[in-house]
């Protein structure tokens, strides 16, 4: 499966997400996972989990890595919660146009030794960005819940859907709910004509306190915001999710759209 997080603005917590949700998604599967930071420019995905890899996506694409798929394991670094990382290069202006197919091969050649292929393609839907959507099972779009974000988000749909990716593929994370409080989701989902799949509130000491211990926020105490995020892997693969309880504390998280009660 290869799932995508695209961001409606810069500062949404797209990365934020995305390395969670691959964390998470590892966890609870114990499969194969590997998540690519394909932003335009320098991104963030290794700083967030503590590595300073040796390689990056932009090295891969340079040596032809796809052309025999088992030598991307040389370019790939692991945390030691054993989701792989294959991050981004320092070149501002890549992936450029010019390495839509190399761009194209490598996402295919991933998914060839990857159970799970997740990729941070930042807020651009630039040329190599838009062929990694379209190769796409499914993509996450994230937004706050303020007047900018969703003016964003309504445009983003309808670019991603004229950019030949199917409505079912689409999903919406509402990021930071319960910071702004002046949108509904029945308010939202009104304005967008689409549905919010999946809600998390924020919480900004958590998952600060996870960036700056280069671990994802299932490795810190019981949260809220952790088991919205558990709830949203546990969506994405399939995998059943039992009431369970946490520091004494009961979350019975609700997949079939995305919110945990708490």
């Amino acid at each position: 499966m290869i799932v995508s997080y695209l961001g409606t603005k810069g500062g949404t917590g797209t990365t934020t997400l995305a390395v969670n949700g691959a964390a998470d998604i590892r966890r609870i599967t114990n499969r194969s996972t590997v998540i690519v930071d394909f932003k335009h420019g320098p991104g963030d995905v290794a700083l967030f989990l503590g590595l300073r890899p040796r390689y990056s996506v932009l090295t891969a694409l340079d040596h032809l890595a796809w052309i025999d798929p088992s030598s991307l394991s040389k370019y790939v670094v692991e945390h030691e919660c054993g989701l792989h990382v294959l991050a981004a290069g320092d070149d501002f202006s890549r992936p450029a146009a010019r390495e839509v197919e190399a761009v194209e091969q490598t996402v295919r050649a991933l998914n060839s030794i990857y159970d799970y292929v997740i990729l941070d393609v930042g807020t651009s839907l630039m040329m190599p960005a838009a062929a990694a959507l379209q190769l796409s099972d499914q993509i996450l779009m994230v937004a706050n819940p303020d007047v900018p974000c969703l003016r964003n988000l309504q445009r983003l749909i309808d670019a991603v859907k004229t950019a030949g990716v199917p409505r079912e593929r689409l999903h919406i994370i509402l990021n930071r709910a319960s910071e702004f409080g002046v949108l509904s989701t029945a308010q939202i989902e009104s304005v967008l004509g689409f549905n919010i799949s999946y809600s998390v509130n924020s919480d900004y000491r958590t998952v600060a306190s996870a960036v700056n211990s280069g671990v994802p926020v299932s490795a810190l105490r019981a949260s809220e915001i952790n088991g919205q995020l558990d709830t949203i892997a546990r969506a994405i693969t399939g995998v059943p999710e039992m009431s369970r309880y946490r520091s004494g504390v009961r979350v019975a998280a609700q997949a079939d759209h995305g919110r945990a009660e708490v």
